[in-house]
């Protein structure tokens, strides 16, 4: 009897030891608290500071979409003592060979950009943008003078604390009406450098969704890209708070049942990170896309254009978030293309894009698909306008 006493009391304190270290592991990873902390804090503050300030409008800009939220942008204020902000890409940021030739980074640069004449324009300031403004020095991509004006409120202002890329699945039995594809594509009426082709038909989708998948095995393939895209992936709340960047569990959108076992379980090795991004590039992201579309550009290779692409982008995807539609970019084919590139490789994937767009004149920027989604995206970690706002 006393040995079964003692067994039962071991066996209790196993469990509530086994209990409290869930717990404790649960707290520590961040479980109870998405969205919450340092890392997060820029989302709050997005329109905080003295109106029209280089720091209001900065606070803004960080907000934007941009490659594995690699966050590749500098600021600085007042240069010369004028009126201004210029825009300088990090370079030390870059995503490496999953985008050799910095397309990725200009795009996320563009809408940064597009975030900040916004928030300009709200608080009052009329804006003259110079894109690639000092011929030697490829880092300084724009310079925004600003003036006095008159304020003038876009409904896409009010969503940029709202938008976040949706990479879960969408509603496969709610199509999006015509009316959508033409409203975005009208968003880039004063950007004739740029524009968007879709491919709704289930034929057009099946066909993309193909290439897509075939240019994320291709991927996976490539030990460097493969490497250089984990980097970035933040497997701890620790790492989280501490780089403020990348992508993170909270991200994905998953079920909230399995986001939470993802942050309390042991990391993956890489090998079955790219197999589970394989999967959720078949089965969900490419499986329950309502349509595909694809920024183009006159000259794909030109960084200001690359630019444009961006701001057109930031306006499609704040402009979604209106209206409750999610949006996502699926850059497997491009990031394919210019790693054969950089390689001297045969064209594989540039000939597939080229496909893709016909011969129009038109060359590819950026895949995305879009659609209904079936649960809320949740914010992804920001540095502070301070960390990258030179005065």
């Amino acid at each position: 009897m006393t040995d079964r006493r003692t067994l039962l009391e071991l066996g209790s304190g196993v469990a509530l030891a086994g209990a409290a270290g869930l717990a404790w592991r649960a707290s520590d990873q961040g479980v109870f608290s998405t969205g919450r902390g340092p890392a997060y804090e820029a989302w709050d503050q997005w329109n905080d500071g003295p109106a029209g300030s280089p720091l209001q409008l900065v606070r803004a800009a960080i907000l934007a979409a941009n490659p594995h939220n690699s966050q590749p942008w500098r600021f600085r204020a007042g240069h010369g003592g004028g009126d201004g902000i210029d825009v300088f890409a990090d370079r030390a940021r870059n995503i490496g060979s999953i985008d050799p030739t910095l397309r990725e980074m200009h795009i996320g640069l563009g809408c940064a950009i597009e975030n900040l004449l916004l928030a300009a324009s709200a608080a009052g300031l009329a804006t003259t943008l110079v894109l690639l403004p000092n011929a030697a020095d490829q880092s300084h991509v724009a310079h925004v003078a600003l003036a006095p004006g008159r304020s003038v409120v876009s409904p896409l202002h009010a969503a940029i604390p709202q938008r976040h890329t949706h990479r879960g699945p969408y509603e496969t039995n709610r199509r999006l009406e015509d009316s959508v594809f033409s409203s975005l594509a009208a968003l880039g009426a004063d950007l004739p450098q740029v524009a968007v082709k879709w491919f709704t038909s289930e034929a057009a989708r099946r066909d993309v969704g193909a290439r897509i998948i075939e240019a994320a095995q291709s991927i996976v393939a490539d030990a460097d890209q493969s490497r250089d895209s984990g980097a970035w992936f933040r497997n701890s709340w620790s790492e989280v708070q501490d780089h403020r960047d990348g992508l993170t569990i909270d991200a994905q959108a998953l079920p909230a049942w399995l986001r939470v076992a993802a942050k309390i379980l042991p990391p993956v090795d890489s090998e079955r990170a790219d197999r589970i991004w394989l999967d959720n590039t078949r089965d969900v992201h490419v499986a329950t896309a309502s349509a595909f579309g694809l920024v183009l550009a006159r000259d794909a290779s030109d960084n200001a254009q690359r630019m444009q692409g961006g701001r057109l982008w930031q306006r499609m995807h704040l402009w979604a978030q209106t209206q409750g539609i999610a949006m996502h970019p699926l850059n497997q084919m491009p990031e394919r293309a210019d790693r054969e590139r950089s390689l001297g490789l045969a064209p594989r994937f540039q000939r597939v894009l080229d496909d893709l767009i016909g011969n129009t004149g038109w060359h590819a920027l950026m895949p995305f698909r879009l659609g209904y989604a079936t649960r809320p995206a949740l914010r992804s970690p920001r540095r502070r306008a301070e960390e990258v706002l030179q005065a």
